[in-house]
């Protein structure tokens, strides 16, 4: 059973799937820069942090181009790992991040535009239902926001969610707009990862509940796809900062610019033509997606035979593991 569908953040109206461009201080210490460069190109929907807005590597005036914005808790700044798509993992040394800060920032933000609020952070393994106890205190401090609730795992020796503490509390989850993971936390290979997502969706439809799924750090073109048609519905990342995404490819920005005969140019103008292209192309994918939600056709997804059949390899692995 393909589980996507075309789900709506409730307090908006507004359906998704959607693929959103994210920003970070963390690896991309000009993203200031980089963020008014792009921000003419942004008109649906982005992500930044509160960590970024309160440390002003993004400027609060500069943050209302699109159409809805999601506010991140900053937890990925605070802390020293990196997301899967991080090839570097250079030395990282945060600076000061807590519940205060994170309140201080929420409280002074204006509120002219459609924004989604990602829950705080706290990292340290609370159980499941303190952290939705917890989540609910912060949305129902800022009303004005769509409430994004990011599970984490439940204990501070796991690595990754369980599911089955997620389901016990299936009741509670319809006080959020947006339910979220991190894909490093939904399991240790793409394939446990694509299995537990499916679970966790399968189990909210037989409970009747159709709150959208945000996978926090998946902006690779092929993951989505996987993680779309298993129940996911929104999908956040910076691999698009990383790679050119050229035909669903992530490769260096050296091998792009030989590829696309741009070897005479600047390497900075080289990334920046490839972030526009990766944006039109992660648009181009986001359509396709709504088309696939409602015709069930795989042609619709554009896929080269190869990564088709890749998709549905592992997710008829997903199907027959979930029997």
């Amino acid at each position: 059973m393909i589980l996507s569908s075309i789900r709506k953040i409730s307090k908006y109206s507004i359906n998704t799937p959607l693929i959103v461009p994210s920003f970070s201080s963390k690896g991309f210490p000009y993203v200031k820069d980089l963020y008014n460069y792009i921000k003419p190109k942004l008109t649906d929907v982005s992500l930044i942090s509160a960590f970024d807005l309160y440390y002003k590597f993004i400027d609060e005036n500069d943050i209302f181009p699109s159409k809805i914005l999601f506010i991140d808790s900053g937890g990925y700044e605070r802390n020293k790992e990196h997301d899967i798509s991080d090839i570097y993992n250079e030395s990282y040394i945060p600076s000061k991040w807590d519940e205060t800060l994170y309140y201080s920032l929420i409280k002074n933000l204006k509120y002219p535009y459609q924004k989604v609020l990602v829950n705080y952070d706290y990292n340290d393994g609370q159980p499941i239902l303190i952290q939705i106890e917890k989540a609910i205190e912060i949305f129902g401090e800022f009303p004005q926001f769509a409430s994004d609730f990011l599970f984490k795992p439940s204990n501070i020796n796991y690595k990754f969610i369980k599911p089955e503490d997620i389901i016990k509390h299936y009741e509670l989850l319809k006080k959020f707009d947006i339910i979220g993971f991190t894909e490093k936390e939904l399991g240790s290979s793409i394939l446990e990862r694509a299995k537990n997502l499916y679970l966790i969706r399968k189990s909210m439809r037989e409970l009747n509940l159709e709150t959208p799924i945000h996978i926090f750090g998946c902006s690779d073109p092929l993951s989505i796809i996987l993680y779309f048609i298993c129940g996911a519905d929104i999908f956040d990342g910076l691999s698009w900062l990383r790679f050119s995404f050229n035909n669903y490819k992530p490769t260096y920005f050296n091998h792009y610019a030989i590829e696309s005969s741009l070897w005479d140019r600047n390497d900075s103008e080289v990334k920046f033509i490839s972030y526009i292209e990766n944006l039109d192309l992660l648009n181009t994918l986001n359509r396709d997606l709504v088309t696939f939600a409602e015709t069930r056709n795989w042609e619709s997804l554009n896929l080269s035979k190869y990564q088709l059949e890749g998709i549905l390899k592992i997710y008829n692995r997903v199907l027959k593991e979930m029997r």
